[in-house]
């Protein structure tokens, strides 16, 4: 499968990794992992069915108000006081690969909505997996040199709080997995 990603992208995760304080993160034996979920509820004071607009009222008395496109189906049962729940959840998990693995890069998505006739209701997930060949590395000023699945090489700092710089070594493999995940429910109060 060909990655849905840029590269830039590769850089900017390897980056954020590297220069992060890993105070909240989970640590294993052989990488890291941070993620958090973030929760919004809200009531819909106001539907425009002509125009695919609702009116939310939050938590903290503000409102907004938003266009929901053709592809969130059963926009119809929506009705004035219900509730939308919407979780989010986004992480980064780096880890150490066996020496001679060759980068790769891989994007995967997964959809799921609500039957027709339902309450309005989906998930959306999506992964991106890349990984890069360690080439150079500045011990004194903590720089690494990563060669990605393109060929192309990136230098970055690496945080003090990473311990695994220490052990790292040429042609050892770095790899990263981001995800995103939204889950969106409306349901009556």
């Amino acid at each position: 499968m060909k990655p849905k990603f840029n590269f830039v992208f590769f850089t900017m995760i390897m980056a954020a990794v590297f220069l992060m304080n890993f105070s909240s993160a989970v640590y294993a034996a052989e990488g890291v992992a941070i993620g958090d979920v973030e929760t919004i509820d809200a009531k819909v004071l106001a539907i425009d069915k002509a125009t695919r607009t609702l009116t939310l009222l939050g938590t903290n008395g503000n409102t907004v108000t938003l266009a929901v496109g053709p592809e969130a189906r059963n926009f119809d049962q929506i009705e004035i006081g219900d509730h939308l729940n919407v979780k989010f959840y986004e992480s980064v998990a780096v880890y150490l690969g066996k020496p001679g693995t060759l980068p790769a890069a891989n994007a995967e998505t997964v959809l799921a909505r609500s039957p027709k006739g339902d309450k309005p209701a989906g998930i959306l997930a999506e992964t991106v997996d890349v990984s890069a060949i360690v080439t150079a590395i500045n011990r004194d000023k903590r720089i690494v040199t990563l060669k990605k699945a393109d060929g192309k090489e990136v230098s970055t700092r690496v945080d003090e709080s990473v311990q695994a710089f220490d052990s790292l070594n040429v042609g050892d493999s770095v790899h990263a997995r981001y995800t995103q995940a939204m889950a969106i429910s409306v349901s009556k109060p």
